[in-house]
């Protein structure tokens, strides 16, 4: 049997089934989420050792977004984040997690979220630990420019580009997929925010 070239024999996992892999799997059942027609979320306590400490996650994931977007909601990470730069994030505000390089295809949507993203997140945590002891990131993998360097990029715009009238832009399907992603992780945040009493 041959198959056109893009396609594979295995078949797209639904957000449904997507969905019902994490909130099935041991590493991530302990958790909550919200599951709608077009997006889930689930949030979960990872520890990535019987000595570390426990962490809250939070995986979002949207249709229209090509893989899922995965936060930890912690305020001693957040605290760390202000200090130094942590590696393997796209984002160290939210602390927005690399778990994985896109170009190396290490991730697709017929696999799994609980035999992929979950345990990934557990050894993201780990690795992260034992960077806080050793100050090197022993995980390995390539480091994604995080969406702070995007933003020190687009403020060095010419005196020209400043006063440029902008076009107006229709927002693409996974532009409205990341406002939503990101409208969920400050409900959630705010949630954690307020469960934890952090000041």
């Amino acid at each position: 049997m041959s198959f056109a070239k893009g396609l594979s024999k295995y078949k797209t996992l639904s957000l449904e089934q997507q969905y019902f892999s994490i909130k099935n799997c041991p590493l991530a059942s302990n958790g909550r989420g919200e599951f709608t027609r077009n997006y889930f979320y689930w949030e979960f306590s990872a520890q990535p050792t019987p000595l570390s400490k426990t962490y809250v996650v939070l995986l979002i994931f949207h249709i229209d977004n090509y893989s899922p977007d995965v936060f930890i909601l912690d305020q001693d990470v957040w605290n760390v984040s202000k200090k130094k730069s942590i590696p393997h994030l796209y984002d160290s505000k939210r602390i927005k997690l690399c778990l994985y390089y896109p170009a190396y295809k290490d991730w697709d949507q017929t696999m799994p979220l609980n035999t992929t993203f979950v345990p990934w997140t557990y050894l993201w945590l780990y690795y992260y630990e034992e960077w806080l002891y050793s100050s090197e990131w022993k995980g390995g993998g390539e480091h994604p420019q995080n969406k702070d360097s995007e933003e020190k990029n687009n403020k060095q715009l010419s005196v020209f580009d400043k006063f440029r009238k902008p076009k107006a832009k229709k927002m693409s399907k996974a532009d409205k997929a990341k406002q939503i992603i990101y409208a969920i992780y400050e409900q959630r945040k705010k949630a954690y925010i307020k469960c934890e009493g952090v000041v």
